[in-house]
């Protein structure tokens, strides 16, 4: 497997937030992480990557490991909890600053994301003048635009309708077919069902193959 996590365990004051996770995710699928909240869910992905330190185990990409607050091995297209968007910018000046750090910033990708999630009329308005639904699929875009082959997601359909939900399942059997890594958890198994090539069961820190 491409992305792998073997034995990863966490305690956090005094309490197993992870406990001997062990799954492999590879090019051209679709996982999904299903679990109600404080079940672990974001703990995984914010060790995949890199943003807490293993107390056992560990995360490679690619044979790589991924180290705690390290540049990873590879880029990686993320929504992890709140988007750090700056409010006072219009949200294109938010995605050419946020892909420029990479160098990686794609007129054309940008665009075609954000026509998809009916965002281009609103592309040049400053961000906190965005409901709830489009500061998310603003996040989606910034997590797709610059063509990581690995794609993590938690809770990506917060706040969205019923329309946009559907957008966004489309746009991951996409990037399913260009062959990306992509893990999704959410509490909305409904929606992932649709989808997904592999469903994971979050419980209590546990994670096991559904």
């Amino acid at each position: 497997m491409y992305v792998s996590i073997d034995n990863l365990s966490k305690i956090i004051k005094g309490k197993p937030v992870l406990r001997s996770i062990n799954a492999g995710f590879d090019h051209g699928r679709i996982y999904g992480v299903v679990g109600v909240n404080g079940s672990g869910k974001t703990m995984l992905l914010r060790a995949m990557c890199g943003f807490i330190r293993p107390d056992d185990g560990g995360v490679t990409i690619g044979g790589r490991p991924v180290g705690f607050n390290r540049r990873l091995p590879e880029p990686v297209g993320v929504i992890i909890e709140n988007p750090g968007f700056v409010l006072n910018e219009t949200a294109m000046q938010n995605l050419r600053y946020l892909a420029g750090i990479n160098h990686a910033f794609d007129p054309r990708e940008t665009e075609r994301l954000m026509s998809m999630f009916g965002l281009s009329d609103s592309a040049n308005d400053k961000v906190k003048s965005y409901s709830l639904g489009m500061r998310q699929k603003l996040a989606i875009v910034q997590a797709l635009m610059e063509h990581q082959g690995i794609i993590l997601l938690d809770e990506p359909t917060n706040g969205l309708d019923e329309h946009s939900v559907a957008v966004f399942l489309e746009e991951m059997r996409h990037q399913r077919d260009q062959g990306n890594i992509i893990v999704i958890a959410s509490h909305h198994s409904d929606e992932l069902t649709q989808i997904v090539d592999t469903l994971y069961h979050m419980s209590d820190g546990r994670l096991t193959a559904r």
